[in-house]
């Protein structure tokens, strides 16, 4: 074994004066030596680093952190799988460290629901206000400028508002040490562009259609559907708001138990009525789900045959909801889901070209 003094260097400098030494909280220098044990033949050239010791030092106590943050930021509280997903970790990794919570706040709490699931939670007031960290508002604002790009205005502004909220719960010191890093984050990430249509969906569009979905309220509006060039008037019992390249409203018509799609930007006259409308039983996801894309019609059964050579990529592709994966002796892989929305399926399946198959299913290409 070999016992080599390496010097840690500060990368910040202290206020003081110009040439005198940094110091860290601890009191020590910027230059202050660090023993550490290497053994023989050990390379610590800086092609191959060994991981970070404080990485995998502070990994259970980063995890504490977040984990008392979800459990005081959920108001129905967190059961131990829950606690695992969020974490990324093991259900015995998410008991341990719901014990030690235990052991630092005795304020958690657990309650069984009524499918007999304990689920655990933090009172808010348990934890002291925490900042933002710039990541996450940069996440932010980078959505919020993409949908803005695509017309999707609406909730564009949402986001910007959000962002907005999160740097004022912020301190002034925190503010003006994270927007650097926001600001660096953002012209660090981006989307790559695609073509597409713009969706045309502006915020008192949207504000209205919540409105009305979330108080149950009948809605008027004028709309013009596709090769038309006149508008007609429908009253409309609206459930929900789909997006994909469009933005479509999910609704029925008054009187009508049949669910229909509307496209957002050829909506006009919007007006939310006083009216209130009873609400059927209604599923958005098992909805959405029927179909590939927005287009609803009964749904079929297809099998998709991928090449040896496309198989490791369509293997990571999330074609629908119900679809089931076969890997192929021959490498090839098998891809089977029951949708509606053929002609969308076909228009997707010809980006692909010969790399795919149709042996089930009448899908156009």
């Amino acid at each position: 074994m070999i016992r080599r003094r390496f010097w840690r260097c500060s990368q910040r400098r202290s206020r003081g004066a110009k040439g005198s030494p940094a110091r860290s909280d601890s009191g020590r220098g910027a230059g202050s030596a660090v023993l550490i044990t290497v053994k023989d033949g050990m390379n610590l050239s800086p092609s191959r680093r060994a991981p970070s010791a404080g990485a995998v030092r502070y990994e259970p106590g980063t995890r504490l952190v977040r984990l008392a943050v979800r459990l005081a930021g959920s108001r129905m509280g967190l059961s131990l799988e829950e606690m695992a997903a969020e974490l990324k970790v093991g259900r015995r990794t998410a008991e341990r460290l719901r014990d030690r919570l235990e052991e630092m706040f005795p304020q958690l709490a657990y309650t069984d629901d009524e499918n007999r699931v304990r689920r655990w939670r933090l009172p808010r007031e348990t934890l002291p206000a925490l900042p933002a960290q710039p990541g996450a508002i940069a996440t932010i604002e980078t959505l919020a400028r993409e949908l803005a790009a695509k017309g999707d205005d609406g909730r564009a502004a949402d986001l910007r508002d959000a962002a907005a909220t999160l740097r004022a719960m912020m301190t002034p010191v925190a503010l003006r040490r994270s927007e650097p890093d926001i600001e660096a984050l953002m012209q660090a990430e981006g989307t790559a562009a695609s073509p597409g249509p713009r969706l045309k969906l502006d915020r008192g569009t949207l504000t209205d259609l919540r409105t009305a979905i979330l108080g149950m309220h009948a809605i008027e509006l004028k709309y013009r559907p596709a090769g038309e060039t006149r508008t007609s008037i429908y009253i409309l019992c609206p459930y929900g708001i789909l997006y994909g390249r469009r933005a479509y409203l999910v609704a029925r018509k008054s009187g009508s138990p049949d669910m229909r799609l509307w496209r957002i930007d050829r909506i006009s006259d919007l007006l939310v009525l006083p009216e209130c409308f009873r609400r059927h039983e209604f599923d958005l996801a098992a909805y959405a789900a029927q179909s590939f894309g927005v287009f609803q019609e009964p749904p079929r059964d297809v099998v998709l045959r991928f090449s040896a050579d496309a198989a490791e990529d369509a293997a990571a592709w999330v074609f629908h909801p119900s679809q089931q994966v076969e890997p192929q002796a021959d490498g090839s892989l098998l891809v089977r889901l029951r949708c509606g929305g053929m002609r969308e399926l076909g228009w997707h399946l010809h980006t692909w070209g010969d790399a795919v198959e149709v042996l089930s299913g009448d899908v156009p290409r």
